[in-house]
């Protein structure tokens, strides 16, 4: 529930943007939708991008919540692991069905706001990171490199976070996720050698 103006247009763009398209929104239907004039809305966001972009935030910024929560109530790290990559792509899985005109945003994010992906593709990785420590130190894991480590776990499991990924059912993304991180687990157990 936005609790600020700003919350309040960013709620309603996304809301707008995903029913008819970043493209067929204009800064009039978004100040209607918050009941508001157009010059109030100039007051808080310079143009529809900044609203856009502000949004991305949001959402991704939600995305990466579920993970960390689900990952912070496991009892072991692959348990974590496997539970923080299964939420975000849940979250991702229903946001993209929920959202057919997403991909107007996609674009936009990744051609002209790199920084904002970059953003989140950091704090994934901190947080596997975080996780394959917690695992070396429970004895779960073999000694390695965490970061590089989380690095490769990210960047194996990217198809299971990114939104263009989305179409096949989410059952199916679900059984080849955990196929990885069986693989992955594989690798990293305590008692193997890389």
């Amino acid at each position: 529930m936005p609790t600020s103006d700003k919350e309040t247009i960013v709620a309603a763009a996304i809301k707008r943007f995903s029913r008819y398209g970043y493209g067929k929104t204009t800064m009039a239907e978004i100040a209607a939708d918050c009941d508001m004039s157009v010059g109030n809305l100039y007051r808080f966001y310079k143009n529809k991008e900044d609203i856009a972009v502000e949004g991305a935030r949001v959402c991704m910024s939600e995305k990466a919540e579920a993970g960390e929560r689900a990952a912070a109530q496991a009892d072991a790290a692959m348990q974590a692991l496997r539970d923080y990559c299964l939420a975000r792509l849940r979250y991702l899985h229903c946001f993209v069905s929920e959202t057919p005109h997403m991909y107007e945003l996609v674009q936009l994010i990744a051609d002209k706001h790199r920084d904002v992906l970059q953003y989140f593709e950091d704090r994934g990785s901190e947080v596997i990171r975080d996780i394959i420590s917690t695992g070396i130190d429970g004895g779960e894991f073999r000694v390695c490199n965490a970061a590089s480590v989380a690095a490769d776990i990210y960047n194996a499991t990217s198809k299971y976070n990114m939104p263009l990924c989305m179409d096949a059912p989410l059952k199916q993304l679900e059984r080849e996720l955990d196929s990885v991180l069986s693989l992955l687990y594989a690798g990293l157990k305590a008692g193997t050698s890389a």
